[in-house]
């Protein structure tokens, strides 16, 4: 298990420029593991009071150090062989370089408390080797596969380039970039209503409308209705369909909500059924047909078969499942409803699907890879490794321009826009120009500031419009974050931590943009609200911490 221990430094000592001690035969004798890193410095811990780091060992050795199982732990050792910090290396830990100050950051829970800890490297070269380390055994803690085996044109996805670790110049501080504040939140009154219900059923999944202006919120087998207007405050609780049946009776839980032909529809997908999807007509609120595929073919997520389509109009439904890409049609007289399809013999765990407004589809597993196709019977046009972590959703622009995949600790945003003006989707990518992910997380001091013990985001978007997107949103515990993307774009992974978080009142079950619009509809168990998020200009910062010695 992680620990640490820290003497006081009550008398200066001196900087030292030797070998590292302990070196690493007697670490790796300690630990029964293969010494990948090594380097020289301080060790500091972040004070609550004076909001900087705090020296707790002066000259200790950090050891990256290779173990059985996968697993890769982070060391400091004092030059007496004692050990200070122990702990596995995982995504969860939120490390962060820090290169023009030498220092590495991240977290580390200490009795149920995340604490804040910084690495000051004495010889800024060891940098470039640790962070690789660090990297990699965040990949194969995952993956449970050697990094080794990573095609040579993937490895730097997941290694790091040297690009992701950036931060802003002197220079940019003098170019403003568009941040959105979260603002005002309205409340629905559905609050009290839900209350006074009693019931032991809760919001479970939020479906926003974009043809329409209603919002519909999944509560056990029970759908509630809201409408909005054009003032902020205007989100007005409507109603609900009572009970949610199939065609032949029986009371069923929607787990998933995706609204169908110009928000006139609804289909469905029951808890615990993968093998069938429902279509609730919602004029009658009623189920109208079932869905679904051959005999045992299981339907792991479904979306709009175009991104407007909910706009538009039109039938097909995109879907996935462990090893098909496949579109429905539901025009098809039969239950069986398959069209267009791709089956693999190898189960490639598929599991999150999306399209762009070209119908083009993007693919997440939980094998932490991510796959783009321009049709849904032909095989993936380009795959990119991810980090290791399963992906959990997936999303892209509406001109398929970038990527979006939402994992436990992160989001990983790819620009598949290739150097022939076409993205992934359209033409295959060359092995020099496969993009290394922006990967956006929180920044430790957020998680220690907030006290923030697990972060779990649900699967972030882009919002959705007339014009180019320019937030991704996102939610974790109770925990409202919205990046801005406009500032991404223009700045790439300077941007990385241009976000600004929020915290409401319970557990978000879902937030999602309005169409055109820049306010989201977010529901907690027991309530749904009216997020405005409000544009400013704002003039980026270097992120600059201070060392107290």
């Amino acid at each position: 298990p992680p620990f640490a221990r820290f003497p006081l430094q009550k008398e200066r000592v001196p900087m030292s420029e030797g070998k590292v001690t302990p070196d690493a035969l007697v670490v790796e004798k300690k630990m029964d593991g293969e010494v990948v890193a090594s380097s020289i410095g301080g060790l500091y811990l972040s004070s609550a009071k004076t909001s900087s780091f705090v020296l707790k060992a002066r000259d200790v050795a950090l050891h990256i150090v290779k173990c059985k199982e996968w697993k890769t732990y982070l060391t400091v050792w004092k030059p007496d062989g004692s050990a200070l910090i122990r702990q596995e290396i995982s995504h969860g830990m939120n490390f962060t370089p820090e290169p023009e100050e030498g220092a590495i950051i991240w977290t580390l829970m200490m009795s149920g408390t995340p604490k804040l800890f910084s690495f000051k490297y004495n010889n800024k070269k060891d940098m470039d080797l640790v962070n690789r380390k660090i990297r990699i055994g965040m990949y194969e803690r995952e993956k449970k596969e050697s990094f080794d085996d990573l095609k040579k044109e993937d490895q730097p996805a997941v290694s790091g380039d040297g690009k992701m670790d950036v931060d802003y110049s002197e220079d940019d501080e003098d170019d403003e970039e568009t941040l959105y504040e979260l603002g005002q939140r309205y409340k629905s009154k559905y609050e009290a209503k839900a209350k006074e219900a009693k019931s032991i059923e809760k919001n479970s999944y939020l479906e926003v409308g974009m043809a329409t202006d209603r919002t519909f919120v999944v509560r056990g087998s029970q759908i509630g209705v809201f409408k909005s207007g054009k003032r902020d405050e205007d989100l007005t609780y409507v109603g609900k369909i009572n009970q949610v049946k199939d065609q032949r009776g029986n009371l069923f839980s929607p787990e998933k909500a995706i609204l169908h032909d110009q928000d006139s529809k609804m289909i469905l997908l029951p808890q615990g059924d993968r093998q069938r999807a429902f279509l609730m007509d919602l004029e009658r609120e009623k189920v109208v047909e079932e869905w679904q595929g051959p005999e045992s073919f299981n339907f792991e997520d479904l979306t709009p078969a175009t991104k407007y389509q909910p706009i538009t109009g039109g039938s097909l439904v995109a879907g996935v499942n462990s090893n098909t890409v496949f579109r429905l049609d539901p025009r098809i007289s039969t239950k069986n409803k398959l069209a267009d399809h791709k089956m693999y013999k190898t189960n490639y765990q598929f599991g999150c699907i999306t399209t762009n407004e070209d119908g083009n589809l993007a693919v997440g597993s939980q094998k932490g890879e991510l796959r783009l196709y321009s049709d849904a019977s032909k095989i993936a046009k380009v795959a990119f490794p991810g980090l290791g972590d399963l992906i959990k959703g997936v999303d892209t622009t509406a001109d398929g321009k970038w990527v979006l995949g939402t994992c436990k600790n992160y989001l990983l945003l790819y620009n598949v826009l290739g150097r022939s003006g076409k993205t992934g989707f359209q033409k295959r990518m060359l092995k020099d120009e496969k993009p290394v992910p922006l990967k956006l997380q929180l920044r430790p001091e957020d998680i220690a500031k907030h006290g923030i013990t697990n972060i779990d985001f649900a699967t972030a978007r882009f919002n959705l419009g007339d014009n180019e997107e320019e937030m991704i949103s996102t939610s974790t515990g109770p925990f409202l974050i919205v990046w801005s993307f406009a500032a991404i774009k223009k700045s790439g992974a300077k941007a990385r931590f241009r976000y600004r978080i929020n915290k409401l009142d319970d557990a978000v079950v879902g937030e999602k943009f309005q169409y055109n619009s820049k306010r989201m509809v977010v529901t907690m168990k027991d309530d749904v609200v009216l997020q405005t998020l409000d544009p400013k200009k704002s003039r980026p910062r270097r992120r600059r911490h201070r060392y107290e010695k």
